[in-house]
């Protein structure tokens, strides 16, 4: 019983000793170069400590096997031992990645659960130009802020081609001090000055409002709502979408 828990041991700290150089090896293939000049990839650790997981699993199961069959054979044990540490550290990153998976998965679905409640925070009741669509000026919005906080917002306006390609005919140019505070269910009209771009009508208006709960800055809880003709979702974790109106009352 002795030879054989002497021979287990001696057995470890060989294999112990064997992690000096794969360290070293470690660092010198996997250095931290990526395969381009624009990405910087840092592996180092990775052979190592892969390693080190490895061994800490093959010597408690080795040490079990030894325990409970002294008579086995101790290489036979070790070899053993190794094939299933091998097994079980590939079974741990898989059910690793499911379980990390599900966590965000759930984490993802109650954020869009509370963000739900937040979704008609921001109406545009209407939209139109000034002081008419063939030669506009500004773009003015009726809104409903049912919440409190800084309002702000932008507009671009873009045409497509025969040939799908789409460039910009206008965009807003109003700037932080155009910002305004308003109250919980206030209704108002909003001005956006406009920049043309080039001379030709927008068949694609997106109209992005803002809801900013901070006097200044970004903060938890703000809100924007991108208004466009055709939303591919309602919710993307960061804007809401909303299906533009048609534009009304042009030339007011």
């Amino acid at each position: 019983m002795k030879s054989t828990w002497r021979k287990h041991v001696i057995i470890c700290l060989f294999l112990a000793l064997l992690a000096i150089p794969i360290y070293f090896l470690d660092l010198a293939s996997a250095g931290g170069r990526g395969g381009s000049n624009w990405i910087t990839l840092d592996f180092r650790g990775l052979i190592f400590w892969t390693y080190v997981t490895l061994l800490a699993i093959q010597v408690a199961l080795s040490s079990i096997a030894v325990l409970s069959f002294p008579k086995a054979g101790v290489l036979r044990i070790h070899l053993g031992s190794m094939v299933l540490s091998v097994v079980l550290l590939v079974a741990g990153f898989v059910v690793y990645g499911k379980l990390r998976r599900a966590i965000i998965y759930n984490q993802q679905q109650t954020l869009m659960e509370s963000r739900r409640l937040l979704a008609n925070v921001i109406e545009l009741k209407e939209w139109w130009y000034f002081p008419d669509d063939i030669y506009p000026t500004e773009i003015r919005v009726n809104v409903v802020a049912h919440e409190s906080g800084r309002f702000a917002g932008n507009v671009t306006g873009e045409q497509t081609d025969p040939s799908g390609s789409s460039g910009n005919v206008f965009e807003s140019t109003n700037g932080p001090e155009t910002q305004r505070h308003v109250g919980s269910g206030e209704a108002f009209t909003y001005a956006f000055s406009l920049k043309i771009l080039n001379a030709a009508h927008a068949d694609n208006v997106r109209i992005t409002l803002y809801l900013f709960k901070a006097r200044s800055g970004p903060a938890a809880g703000d809100i924007a709502k991108v208004f466009m003709n055709s939303p591919q979702q309602d919710d993307d974790g960061e804007y809401f979408y909303g299906v533009l109106p048609a534009p009304s009352r042009p030339g007011r």
